[in-house]
């Protein structure tokens, strides 16, 4: 199904996900559109998670490697160097493309190159099941408060990542953020938002992880010291973080570590 000359490069990381990596590689392998190429970065799973990547290997053109890395960033860093398509998808061992024909609808929207970024709305699946929608937000600026693709329906051309950069290693959690503040800022990348849905995302990924919360918050406020460079957005942002983070910390309704 896949082709040598791919115009979407698909990319996964993977560490000991054994219940959900095979619905995320299934629905790019029945994928109708040709021209992409999945890659699978595996950080020495030992949960069998490897075997599942091997024998769907066996049916569909899928490159992979495992091998400890750093972390996330470093295992999606190593897949941004070894795509060859021009667009690239970041989709997680517990994410799905929503049905077989996303990418034959990406591509007569992404095909002239125009974008630097095609995004997508996603749906969450919460731990009831439910699904949400997480929507791109359209405010231009909206970015120096919050993230503002969901990173598994944003369609990034490589020449991004060629200006910015790849992921920051030593962000673990925001690091979806941190890329797309650079490439909105300092980058000022051209956006394409759409509204068709494109994926289908898990609850188990460290950035859904409410557990995970007041360290993102704490990633966030740091990306943001880190690229912000004019005096109104910084004042603008501690204004936010005021109001913003004990609104979320008390909405969670779980009990965080006081660290």
């Amino acid at each position: 199904m896949k082709t040598d000359h791919p115009f979407f490069s698909i990319i996964t990381a993977s560490l000991n996900c054994v219940d959900t990596i095979r619905d995320t590689i299934d629905s790019i392998a029945e994928q109708t559109f040709s021209q992409l190429e999945h890659l699978i970065i595996d950080g020495g799973s030992t949960d069998g998670t490897l075997a599942v990547i091997k024998d769907a290997a066996r049916y569909h053109r899928i490159s992979y490697l495992s091998e400890r890395d750093d972390g996330i960033a470093d295992a999606l860093n190593k897949g941004i160097r070894m795509a060859k398509g021009q667009y690239m998808l970041v989709l997680q061992a517990d994410d799905r493309l929503i049905s077989r024909d996303v990418c034959e609808k990406v591509y007569p929207v992404a095909v002239g190159q125009t974008y630097d970024i095609v995004s997508y709305p996603v749906l969450k699946i919460g731990q009831n099941g439910k699904m949400t929608p997480f929507n791109p937000i359209k405010t231009p600026w909206w970015y120096h408060f919050k993230t503002t693709f969901p990173h598994s329906g944003a369609f990034v051309h490589k020449r991004v990542f060629e200006r910015i950069g790849g992921f920051k290693k030593e962000i673990s959690i925001a690091l979806d953020y941190d890329f797309f503040y650079r490439a909105l800022d300092s980058a000022s990348c051209s956006v394409l938002i759409q509204s068709m849905p494109a994926a289908v995302i898990g609850c188990n990924g460290v950035s859904s992880n409410s557990n995970y919360l007041r360290k993102r918050l704490r990633e966030e406020h740091l990306i943001q010291k880190a690229n912000e460079k004019r005096l109104m957005w910084k004042f603008m942002q501690l204004i936010f973080r005021q109001i913003y983070v004990p609104y979320k910390l008390t909405s969670t309704r779980i009990k965080l570590p006081s660290r």
